[in-house]
Formats: C-alpha cells, structure tokens, sequence
C-alpha cells in the first residue's frame, strides 16, 4: 500500500423521516490510527471536498446510492491533487463486514488497507454516470413541477365555474376552457419550458455515454429516455454479482410457484419500483411496437410457447375450464391478456439477463484499457 490517509466514508442524509439527524461519518486512518468525525450538512461535506482532501488520500465509499454526489465531488477535486476515490459493491460490504453497520465508515477504511483489489476507482466515467442519475432526477422534478401545476390549474377553473356567485356559465366544454388558460397561463409556460431544457439535457447526457451506445442504442425500441431510466436505476452494473440479483432489482424473478412477482395491496415491493417502470415501457415496445425486432420476436415466441402450454382460459379457484366452472365470481387465468402479460415478463426477464451479461463485459473490458 502507497503512502497517504486512507478516508472511509458513509454517507448519510442529513435527517431522518422523524427529524433525527444523520450525519455523514468519516474515518481517518494514518499512521496506524483511526480517527472518526462527522459531517453534519452539505456545507461541511463540501468543505470537506475543499479543504479536507490530501494529496495521496484514498477515498473508500460504496457503489451507489446518495453519496454519488460526493464522490464525483471527490473524485474530480482529487484529481487536481492527486488523491482518489475507491467505491466498493453493496454485496462485498456486506459479506466482509465485522463490525455493525454503524461503523461502516471504518469497515471501509479497514476493507480498503486490507483488500483493495475489492474496490473500483471512480473514474471521468463513473462520473459520467452521475450525471445522467442527476439529469433524469431534474427532468423528473422538472415534469412533476409541471404536472402539479395544470392540476392546480384545472381544479382552481372548475372552481371558479361550478361557483361563479352569479351563475354565469360559460359555454363550451371545460376541457377546451382549461386548454386555453394552459396556453396563457405564464407559469405554466414557464415549467413547460424547465421541463423541456431538462429533457434535452437528459438526452444529451445519455446519448454521450458508452453504455447507451454499445449496449441500449442496438436495442430496437429503447431510445434515450427508457434507457436513462433503467441505467440510473442500476447506477452501477458492478453492486449486482449475478443475473439473478439484477432480476430481483427489477422485479422480474420468478416466485417459487413458478409465477412472476407483482404488487399486492398492503405490501413492500421487494423490488425498485423506477427500475421495474422504466423496464415495462422497453417491454411495451417489444410486445406492441417492435414486433419484428430481435426482441418483439422473442416476445412472440414466448407468447407463443405459453399459450401451447396452457391451451385454455381456466379458473384460478378451481383450476377448471372456464365452461365447467361452478364457482359465480372466479378469476380466469391463461386469458389471452395474462398470456400477453406473461410472455412480456418472461421476455423482459431474459433481457435483464442479456443485460447484465453486456454491461459486465463493457466494465471488463474497461478495466483491460485502463
């Protein structure tokens, strides 16, 4: 190991749902000691990236997550000084750790001196990465600021109509009513056109990243906005070891009776909701769009296995043919619609495994250059 401190990181929000607050923990080590201080707001954690960094410092922190700031922060400052940032998979932390989950910041300054071969260096392209996360996070808040807007366009016009104190009511439909205040309203205006700088940022981004151009731009059917989606809900194709896994994210692994996960009222989602959306509108372009791609094929052969497998509409209750069934108000199951369902899963499962197959290889063959 070089010469220089070594700085285990976990980072934090700054307050819990209930107030508390969550500092971000640092962890010193030098010269055989460690020293431990917190960084209680993101004044301190710049200050930190300013005037904290060292040359030869290496920085330990995990893959993904909320403190993908800070390491691009790191990382960039730590190039002008020559000090770097080393950022380890979630799974690896968790196998290696002795120590509770309080401390991790020492854990990782500790897994660091001890193996570093564990960890990746954060590099101009996982920072690039970063980016992307953070462009698709603007165009999001960007649609949602202009979504809740005509909301409280609308509900204030339908207002103003149904309780105009001298029942005057204007003539014609209200949707034509409410289409010509969105084209005047200045605020809305305004938010129309945040949302469309953000999305042309967002597609610059995505456009401009090797991911998307060897592996999601082939892809018939996935332009730039499904597959900002389900990068930046990856983040980092190296915190998943295994196809499984990755499948597990997106909610696309098979139950123990053999059927694909859902949601189900009153329950967590095992799996990343984003990540699962964003899968669900390329498996929308398969099913409907791209028939004669290489992946709207694979969806038809699946749909086509499933309905020779389960010829007939049957009862779920029962397990009986819909005409024999007694039972007045059954569920059907291997209708045309669960069949079409079922091989779009199916269809996306494979290509969560294709997937992770592809990235792994691209941040192999990274590593190779570098």
């Amino acid at each position: 190991m070089s010469k220089g401190r070594v700085i285990g990181i976990r980072h934090r929000v700054k307050k819990s749902t209930e107030g508390e607050p969550l500092p971000t923990q640092v962890a010193i080590s030098e010269n055989g000691d460690i020293n431990v201080a917190k960084l209680p707001d993101e004044d301190a954690e710049l200050d930190f990236v300013k005037n904290g960094l060292q040359a030869g410092d290496k920085v330990a922190m995990v893959l993904g997550g909320s403190g993908d700031r800070l390491a691009f922060a790191l990382s960039r400052q730590g190039e002008g000084i020559g000090a770097a940032v080393f950022r380890v998979p979630p799974f690896v932390l968790n196998k290696r750790r002795k120590r509770e989950r309080e401390e991790d910041a020492i854990t990782l300054a500790e897994l660091f001196l001890a193996e570093p071969g564990l960890f990746y260096e954060a590099k101009p392209r996982d920072r690039h990465l970063i980016l992307l996360r953070l462009a698709l996070d603007a165009r999001t808040e960007a649609m949602k600021a202009r979504i809740a807007c005509e909301q409280r366009l609308r509900q204030g016009l339908i207002g103003q109509i149904f309780c105009n104190p001298k029942g005057l009511y204007p003539e014609g439909k209200l949707e034509q009513i409410f289409d010509d205040q969105k084209a005047s309203d200045v605020i809305l205006q305004a938010l129309a056109a945040e949302e469309k700088k953000r999305e042309a940022e967002l597609i610059r981004v995505v456009k401009s990243f090797d991911v998307f151009q060897i592996i999601f731009q082939p892809v018939e059917g996935c332009g730039p906005r499904i597959a900002a989606g389900i990068i930046a809900a990856v983040q980092d194709i190296r915190r998943f070891a295994t196809s499984a896994q990755l499948k597990k994210f997106f909610g696309v692994h098979v139950m123990d009776d053999g059927s694909f996960v859902r949601r189900r009222h009153g329950q967590v989602a095992s799996w990343n909701p984003a990540a699962r959306q964003a899968l669900f509108l390329l498996g929308d372009q398969f099913a409907k769009w791209r028939p004669n791609s290489l992946w709207g094929k694979k969806f038809q052969e699946n749909k086509a296995k499933l309905r020779a497998a389960h010829p007939q509409v049957l009862c779920k209750q029962c397990g009986k043919p819909k005409p024999e069934c007694k039972i007045k108000s059954h569920t059907s199951i291997y209708s045309d619609g669960h069949i079409h369902k079922m091989a779009t899963w199916r269809t996306l499962s494979q290509f969560v495994v294709w997937l992770h197959r592809q990235w792994w290889k691209l941040e192999e063959a990274e590593v190779v250059k570098s």
